[in-house]
């Protein structure tokens, strides 16, 4: 498995924490779950989503997947014993046990704006993964279960150019393009980290972006209605 994310793991979390509010996040996700219990991360990153779940409800039993080893590390640090974590691919997700809520938060997808279109952004470049993802899902949830995925902006070219200040003078620049690979669509972003002036590293990732109509028939053919939808803010789908 590819780790897009191994030579931008140690600043990570500094950078997210500057963009993002979790425990805001956990809190509008622990709305939506209600009443169930047994969760699933579809790309956990290093647990930040989890950790403040567990704070707003510590009976939450928690299974996290991811294809980063550098990233799950640290969720590993951050939540020692109170999750279960996996090293897979959520196009080959085989872990013996069904789950009342499964949700992505730019793990594997998300939904992005693309110029005036809603669009799924994905991890998985092939198309046929991204339908094996969506049937492993669908069998890891219970009859009734809900898969949510949430909506960013921070794959699209909402930051590009935009420089950020973490600690010990480093600095984060994000420059995000698109690019038409073999007919199919991609947003490609570099992310940049300098300490004073001096490049220190780099990584870019790429993700495969796909139309709204498109994952609807995906989801679909997996066993999905749609549900819900906050507008720029997650999409829920149950599972039939």
């Amino acid at each position: 498995m590819n780790d897009q994310y191994q030579g931008v793991a140690k600043f990570y979390d500094k950078l997210v924490k500057k963009n993002v509010n979790y425990y805001e996040i956990a809190t509008e996700f622990a709305q939506i779950i209600g009443e169930a219990r047994d969760l699933l991360e579809i790309g956990i990153g290093t647990g930040l989503v989890v950790e403040n779940l567990l704070q707003i409800e510590p009976n939450y039993r928690i299974t996290g997947i991811d294809t980063s080893e550098s990233f799950l590390e640290e969720a590993q640090k951050r939540l020692g014993q109170k999750v279960d974590l996996h090293y897979q691919s959520v196009s080959e997700l085989d872990i013996g046990k069904k789950f009342d809520v499964a949700y992505s938060r730019g793990g594997a997808w998300t939904f992005v704006n693309y110029e005036s279109e809603t669009m799924l952004a994905s991890h998985i470049f092939s198309s046929v993964d991204i339908q094996k993802s969506f049937d492993c899902v669908a069998k890891h949830l219970q009859a009734g279960g809900r898969l949510i995925i949430s909506f960013s902006n921070a794959y699209t070219d909402t930051y590009t150019d935009k420089v950020i200040e973490l600690d010990n003078c480093i600095v984060h620049k994000k420059i995000a393009t698109t690019q038409l690979i073999e007919n199919e669509l991609y947003a490609i972003l570099d992310y940049l980290f300098y300490q004073n002036d001096e490049l220190v590293t780099q990584q870019t990732l790429k993700l495969k972006l796909l139309s709204h109509q498109t994952c609807t028939m995906m989801l679909e053919k997996a066993g999905f209605i749609e549900k819900d939808i906050n507008p720029g803010k997650y999409y829920i789908y149950l599972k039939n």
